[in-house]
């Protein structure tokens, strides 16, 4: 799919949306799917970021409002709960604010939440606008409960995914992505966009975010999936921080212990780390 019939498919989910496995469709239009986001993306914030991976940072970080995930635990609550956070923005405002941050020496463009899956449109027609005066990667943040509709869309606009592979497959009646984030068929899901992504032959950092007591449901089953998919990077999170209303294991902090039972696995499944 060329950049001009991309632009024009995705935004006819504006009305009738499927990028996400969610398929609200028409309650798009009314900004009454799951998501909330409606015709007009809203921008919590953008900004030189240097806490990225190494390879990306400075990288100019586009925070936008809105999600499709309803993690417990999430601390950018304000924005990716609430759609109509920050300040609304058009592709031709967007893509003049990018130029002024690749002027100031940002690496790469990173479209993050919330979720950047709402907003996919806007995205499209952002790069489009800018054409051949961007001259840095673009990258695609993303919880990547995502549809082949979205990843059709992506495939020829995004440089760098970097998807995050949160949990891990479901042990019971439920998985962790449905009972803790509120992704329905979550493992399923994100594993397949992200095998799928990482056959593009493009560059695919994943991003597991380790989780107070979720080792054996959650990190081991992730690490061992990633050890299947040579092309691809990981990256570890440990920056794991407990709402006030959280109970039970994720009620805690992560200990030294948990990280460095991670660190031993990813070493032992030779996965290639990157910070």
């Amino acid at each position: 799919m060329n950049a001009s019939s991309a632009h024009a498919t995705g935004a006819s989910h504006l009305t009738d949306c499927h990028l996400c496995p969610f398929h609200c469709g028409t309650r798009r239009a009314t900004a009454s799917g799951v998501c909330r986001v409606g015709a007009v993306s809203y921008v919590a914030s953008e900004m030189l970021h240097y806490g990225e991976e190494e390879l990306l940072r400075p990288a100019h970080a586009i925070f936008f409002s809105g999600c499709t995930a309803r993690c417990r635990f999430c601390t950018a609550a304000r924005f990716a709960f609430n759609p109509l956070y920050g300040a609304p923005v058009t592709a031709a405002q967007l893509a003049a604010r990018i130029l002024q941050r690749q002027a100031e020496g940002a690496r790469a463009i990173c479209f993050i939440g919330g979720d950047p899956a709402p907003h996919i449109p806007l995205i499209l027609a952002t790069l489009a606008t800018l054409g051949a005066r961007r001259t840095i990667p673009s990258v695609f943040n993303s919880n990547f409960y995502l549809t082949d509709a979205a990843l059709d869309l992506l495939a020829d606009a995004i440089d760098i995914y970097l998807p995050d592979l949160k949990f891990g497959p479901a042990t019971g009646a439920q998985s962790c992505g449905e009972a803790i984030g509120g992704m329905p068929d979550y493992w399923n899901v994100v594993t397949g966009a992200i095998a799928r992504v990482a056959r593009l032959g493009r560059r695919v950092i994943v991003r597991h975010l380790l989780m107070p007591g979720h080792f054996a449901c959650c990190t081991a089953p992730a690490l061992t999936w990633l050890a299947t998919q040579p092309t691809v990077q990981v990256s570890l999170l440990t920056q794991y921080l407990a709402p006030a209303h959280m109970h039970g294991a994720l009620a805690k902090g992560l200990t030294t212990e948990e990280v460095a039972e991670a660190r031993r696995l990813a070493t032992r499944l030779g996965l290639h780390l990157v910070r």
